[in-house]
């Protein structure tokens, strides 16, 4: 069965939404549920985030005792979820990359609500391993087409509807400006893995001029003492340099663009990304951003981007163009309002 695609004419806002939206989400995924918190206000709707974390010392000292978040229907943190569940009384419940979220859980938390709740998912990571939650929900949406064939083995009489939704940015957050000119180097920023740093060690044994500059995680100390980097800090490295290197995370992604790409596109600069096939769906690859298939192709393409930097500028202006016009989280909920209309 082939999952659904929200329409090109959900990139025009203009569905409003009255109801109230729920968020919930680990805490690595508060980030863009704080920007997919302020699109669905755009709409009218009235918004509350729930994080999945331990709140106060009591919690934390349970969690810490069990070596984990709790989250079976008894533990004093679910009760504590449901109460502010039944306090907020949402009809739209969205989970953002809902996986550890087991049936019990779910019905726990919601089972004192007096009316039906719309329960959705949206997968930003892409896990190809058994999940037995897909039934739980009413639509799943998800942002790698990798999943659609793990998705679909676990549909029954084809529910869960299935949608693809790409990632998407805050052009409010990441945006041109502040930066004077650039260094004629490559520089990526952010999490510095150890797959990470032999990745870009070898780019430069190769001669590539390139820079990194994000918190180390390649050690229990490191990753204990790291800081991420903050927005300011993304935007100004983002548009410091002449070009952006992405190197997503595998298993996370796979087929699909992750938030750096539109976060590049959007402060008006070029990103060198590898080629993957949802790319075509999102940008123009040789127009809008710049790819390559394998590492011996990347410095060549690096250096004919800096023997032609007019042709560079033109190709960050037509993606900063191409995320204004279609890849915000004010576009994303509109896909999602339509999905929610077409169910009724």
């Amino acid at each position: 069965m082939q999952a659904s695609t929200p329409s090109e004419s959900s990139a025009t806002p203009r569905r409003t939404c009255s109801q109230r939206v729920m968020l919930i989400t680990e805490p690595q995924g508060n980030h863009w549920a704080c920007d997919l918190a302020k699109a669905f206000t755009r709409t009218g709707a009235t918004v509350q985030k729930l994080i999945l974390q331990p709140s106060g010392w009591e919690e934390r000292w349970h969690v810490f005792k069990k070596g984990y978040l709790p989250l079976s229907a008894e533990e004093p943190i679910a009760k504590r979820i449901r109460d502010e569940v039944n306090a907020f009384r949402p009809q739209i419940m969205l989970y953002l990359d809902p996986y550890g979220m087991d049936a019990p859980f779910l019905q726990a938390i919601e089972r004192d609500l007096k009316k039906p709740v719309k329960r959705l998912a949206w997968f930003g990571d892409c896990r190809r391993t058994a999940w037995s939650g897909v039934g739980l929900f009413e639509t799943i949406f998800y942002a790698d087409s990798a999943m659609q064939v793990l998705l679909e083995k676990h549909q029954k009489e084809g529910r869960p509807e299935l949608c693809y939704l790409p990632l998407a940015v805050d052009i409010d957050r990441f945006k041109p400006g502040g930066v004077s000119t650039r260094e004629n180097r490559l520089m990526f920023a952010g999490t510095l893995t150890a797959s990470r740093l032999k990745t870009l060690d070898r780019l430069r044994l190769r001669g590539m001029p390139i820079v990194w500059q994000g918190p180390r995680k390649d050690s229990w100390w490191r990753r204990w003492n790291a800081k991420d980097l903050t927005t300011e800090e993304l935007r100004h490295l983002y548009q410091a340099y002449a070009v952006i290197l992405n190197l997503p995370q595998k298993p996370k992604t796979m087929h699909g663009a992750n938030f750096r790409i539109f976060e590049v596109a959007a402060c008006q600069n070029l990103v060198l990304t590898k080629w993957v096939p949802d790319l075509e769906l999102l940008f123009d690859p040789y127009e809008e951003l710049t790819v390559y298939r394998d590492w011996d192709e990347a410095p060549l393409v690096f250096r004919s981007l800096m023997y032609d930097p007019y042709r560079a500028e033109e190709m960050a202006l037509k993606a900063r163009a191409r995320v204004v016009e279609k890849h915000t989280f004010d576009h994303r909920v509109q896909s999602i309002l339509e999905q929610l209309e077409k169910a009724c």
